[in-house]
């Protein structure tokens, strides 16, 4: 069932494909919308101009994760409204679209009417030192686009001679941090009406500043503001609209506040434009009827779906889009390394405490509950609350709690979307552990024998671990590190779920359980291992005064623990075939362990 029917969110939204080819191919990798629409099927999300235009103010930021139709839907305004530089106006571009009939074809008036300048800043999130690089050459390429509409014999020459500098790539940087208001102002005069800016990751470029400098030395977020938000702010009636597209909306917030540019925001949070980035369960419904799969909407539910947008529930469309050109196939490990990668840099350096908050994630129904500071500005996170932010704005988590958008002292909780999501965090824990073991094979070791009861082997492996990640060194008088290190190394069991640890349930309760699955199968499930697979159940003591003896003794009584207490008294769930019980003892510097068979 989708999390539309559960939630209660099945409005109907109108869905229509556009296929004008009649046998439209999936928008594979396409941002362009004018080229997409002659030879693409598309889902009409084209009522998102109307709600632009509409707008309360000229200036609309809307703040989305990579891969919900951000460069697609400017790329569509761009489309309607754009006046063309050379050629003829493709009237038939929109027909049989919403915005065409809508509202008695009102919009139809807004068809073709502005020069519009486009800048695509989205590059600057990869170019590490040459965020300028890419600002300049963003300016330069929509320069030299909209030259053959400065032609006209009564334009200030000296401005013109200024665009042209920029476009050719040799103008100063004072000319090229000041030279969107110059194209503004010219264009208004050229063609007698106002003028439409969009821009594609703007925060992108902005978040750079960080540890980038401008090519004298100038500071880089002072450079951008008067690349942007200064031609903005001074631009008055000259612009129609301005519409910034990016994932995060404190760049924006602070820039248009700061200038007293009144603005109308999108954020995930809101209800405004919610509909408009993302696929609703609906119209994956349609695509996947368009392709003749309809038998893979409940694989499309699992794995795509879960994000909330507003009031609205959704699929990343890029990934439904993969999704169906790859057969309708669940992702595969080849799959999820973009988002693994991505989240990996974002968790490398946590500690074991906090990172067994991703272990929280992965329970079934688990969530984290946090501020939500979506008006912070920057790369660095100052607070928890901003390393959860960041995760959210991303598209790693998201949260059912959308009321009171603008209220940041609300507690939010948030949640992993969808399975898809949830297999990419099962390998950033993976590789956590065995980058903190520095050996990868130690990790390896110790869940082999954890699963076959090779006591000399995992003790052997879990002591070098031990040394290795330095386990303890921060709270040394507490069990936690060592338990959340046994529960870290059981992920990515072959042949198991994801362990389940049973601390929150009680005081002194260290016991986790790894259960059997045939489910979410790696490689090494293949190999004969699939019809002995034991329920792992373990226990764990600490005392950080007892002799060798004594952390032998732990380790014992740990094991003892499990029946006395009835922990693995459950029906062994199938493929396993019997039970692994295993006691540990830890006193702060090694670590003992036993294990017994059933």
């Amino acid at each position: 069932m989708s999390e539309q029917a559960i939630y209660g969110d099945t409005a109907y939204y109108g869905v229509e494909l556009i296929n004008r080819s009649g046998n439209g191919a999936l928008p594979v990798g396409e941002h362009d919308f004018a080229e997409a629409m002659d030879r693409c099927v598309l889902v009409d999300k084209t009522m998102f101009i109307a709600d632009v235009l509409d707008a309360d103010a000229s200036v609309v930021a809307c703040c989305r994760p990579e891969g919900f139709g951000k460069s697609m839907n400017l790329s569509m305004l761009k489309a309607f409204l754009g006046r063309p530089t050379v050629g003829q106006v493709d009237w038939g571009l929109f027909a049989g679209s919403q915005i065409w009939d809508a509202d008695g074809g009102r919009y139809r008036d807004e068809f073709a009417r502005y020069p519009v300048i486009s800048l695509n800043f989205s590059g600057a999130a990869r170019c590490g030192a040459n965020v300028v690089g890419v600002v300049r050459d963003a300016l330069s390429g929509d320069c030299a686009r909209l030259l053959p509409l400065l032609e006209a014999p009564d334009l200030a020459r000296d401005k013109v001679r200024h665009i042209e500098r920029v476009a050719r790539g040799v103008a100063s940087e004072d000319e090229v941090a000041s030279v969107l208001g110059v194209l503004i102002e010219m264009l208004e005069m050229a063609c007698d009406g106002q003028v439409v800016l969009l821009v594609d990751g703007y925060d992108a470029a902005w978040l750079g500043r960080a540890s980038t400098r401008g090519d004298s030395g100038g500071d880089l977020a002072e450079l951008l503001e008067r690349v942007l938000f200064d031609a903005i702010a001074t631009a008055h009636d000259s612009l129609r609209l301005a519409c910034l597209m990016g994932e995060r909306p404190g760049p924006a917030v602070a820039a248009l506040s700061s200038r007293g540019c009144s603005n109308c925001m999108s954020t995930p949070l809101s209800t405004w434009c919610d509909r408009w980035f993302g696929f609703s369960d609906d119209e994956v419904q349609a695509l996947l009827g368009h392709a003749g799969r309809e038998e893979f909407l409940d694989d499309a539910r699992e794995w795509l779906e879960g994000y909330r947008f507003g009031g609205a529930y959704c699929s990343s469309p890029a990934r439904v889009i993969d999704f169906l050109n790859c057969g309708c196939t669940p992702p595969v490990r080849a799959d999820l390394y973009g988002y693994a990668d991505s989240l990996s840099r974002a968790v490398g350096d946590w500690n074991l405490e906090r990172l067994s908050t991703l272990f929280d994630l992965l329970e079934a129904h688990g969530s984290v509950e946090v501020l939500l500071r979506m008006g912070a500005v920057g790369s660095d996170a100052s607070t928890e609350d901003d390393l959860w932010t960041a995760l959210y704005l991303s598209g790693f988590l998201t949260t059912d709690m959308v009321e009171e958008p603008g209220n940041s002292d609300r507690s939010r909780a948030l949640r992993l979307p969808n399975g898809e999501l949830r297999q990419a965090l099962r390998l950033v824990i993976i590789e956590w552990f065995e980058c903190a073991a520095e050996d990868a094979r130690d990790v390896d070791a110790f869940r082999d024998g954890l699963c076959c009861g090779d006591e000399d082997a995992v003790r052997q492996a879990l002591r070098r671990i031990l040394g290795d990640a330095g386990v303890g060194a921060v709270e040394m008088d507490s069990p936690l590190p060592y338990h959340l290190l046994l529960q870290g190394l059981c992920f990515g069991m072959p042949g198991y779920a994801n362990p389940s640890s049973n601390r929150k349930r009680g005081a002194d309760r260290w016991d986790i359980q790894v259960f059997p699955t045939g489910r979410m199968l790696d490689v090494a499930d293949t190999l004969c291992m699939l019809d002995e697979r034991p329920l792992v159940t373990m226990n764990m003591m600490y005392d950080p005064d007892v002799d060798a003896l004594g952390l032998e003794l732990l380790a014992v009584q740990s094991l003892l623990d499990i029946e006395r207490d009835g922990i693995d008294e459950i029906r062994v769930p199938r493929p396993g075939v019997g039970r692994m019980r295993w006691g540990f003892g830890f006193d702060g510097q090694h670590a003992a362990a036993v294990c017994q068979r059933l």
